[in-house]
This record gives C-alpha cells, sequence and structure tokens, in this order.
C-alpha cells in the first residue's frame, strides 16, 4: 500500500430496503483515546437531510429512505490512527443494502487508490449475519486481501463496536475487541 494519508469515510448505501442506523464515536474498550464532536471533524458527503446530529453534537444518526441514504467523510487526511463506530444494524430484510466503515485515499488516487473496508452485507431474517473486510493497494483488487466471516452475534438487536487501528507498522480489523485481521 501506497504511504500516502487516507480519508477516512463512512458510506452507507440504500439499495432496497428503508432503515436506520446510529453512529456514536467515543473510545473503544481497551483504547483510551479521545473523541471528537462530529461538526469538528466530519462533513456530510450526501443525504446531508438523513443526517441528524445528537443534541450534544458527539454522534449522529443516518437515516435511509427510499429515496436516498446519508454518508459523511472525514474534514482531515490521515496517515494513522484510531476509527471506530458503535453501529446497530437494522432487524428487517436487508438483502441488498450495504453499511461500510472505510478509508480510502480514493479522492487523491482516483485510478489507482488504496482501500480499507468494514462491509455488512445485508441480511436475510433467519440467516447469520456477514461481514467482509477488504484491504487493497494501488486501486487493485488482485493486489490485496478480501476476506469474509459470519458474525457470532446479532448486530440488529444491540450497538456493536466495530474499528480500524491504523499504525505505523500494523493495519488492524476490530470487532467487539476481538482482531479479524493485522498486516
Amino acid at each position: 500500500m501506497s504511504s500516502t494519508p487516507l480519508s477516512f469515510i463512512f458510506f452507507f448505501y440504500l439499495l432496497i430496503s428503508s432503515s436506520s442506523w446510529l453512529l456514536c464515536f467515543s473510545s473503544g474498550a481497551g483504547f483510551n483515546l479521545t473523541t471528537i464532536a462530529f461538526d469538528d471533524g466530519y462533513n456530510p458527503l450526501f443525504g446531508d437531510f438523513n443526517l441528524v446530529r445528537s443534541p450534544d453534537g458527539r454522534s449522529v444518526r443516518l437515516l435511509l429512505d427510499v429515496s436516498s441514504g446519508s454518508g459523511f467523510i472525514s474534514s482531515s487526511m490521515y496517515e494513522h490512527g484510531f476509527f471506530s463506530a458503535k453501529i446497530k444494524l437494522p432487524s428487517d430484510y436487508t438483502a441488498g443494502v450495504v453499511v461500510a466503515l472505510y478509508a480510502s485515499n480514493g479522492d487523491v488516487f482516483e485510478k489507482n487508490h488504496d482501500e480499507l473496508d468494514i462491509e455488512f452485507l445485508g441480511n436475510v431474517e433467519g440467516k447469520p449475519w456477514r461481514f467482509q473486510t477488504n484491504l487493497y493497494g494501488n486501486g487493485s483488487t488482485s493486489r490485496g486481501r478480501e476476506e469474509r466471516y459470519r458474525l457470532w452475534f446479532d448486530p440488529s438487536k444491540e450497538f456493536h463496536r466495530y474499528s480500524i487501528l491504523w499504525t505505523a507498522k500494523n493495519i488492524m480489523c476490530v470487532v467487539l475487541n476481538a482482531f479479524f485481521f493485522s498486516v
């Protein structure tokens, strides 16, 4: 992967379902880190009318309806960091809906960007939930790593923490304090 800074981007796509999610930004258990208010670190990317800030400004609720979803992007670029969100997924039929927490430098390198993702692939009621991690370099899916996992819990029952810990030497995907990959 290149050593250029990546923008940290959250995307929520609405393809089929009408649902809502709430993302909260706070330090993860086991990580003693400070947090910032949403407006101090992020800008709406699309669907600003579906992005509802909490009264204290430290969390946002992303709404999805039949016409649009919502997403936001960091206002700064980072070479390293801890990026975390508490997410509760909808319990309804969500096949075709992708919820992603990811870092990318695609706004700087359109044709050969790097990307690091945690993606929720939607669900059919009664089936186990899956999520996918992706790590791509230089705009190529053949130069990276893509893995799918089954969750051992139902992410629609309560909020759970999903994180990317990115240091000068390692990149780790963390779900409920369990490391899923380390590079």
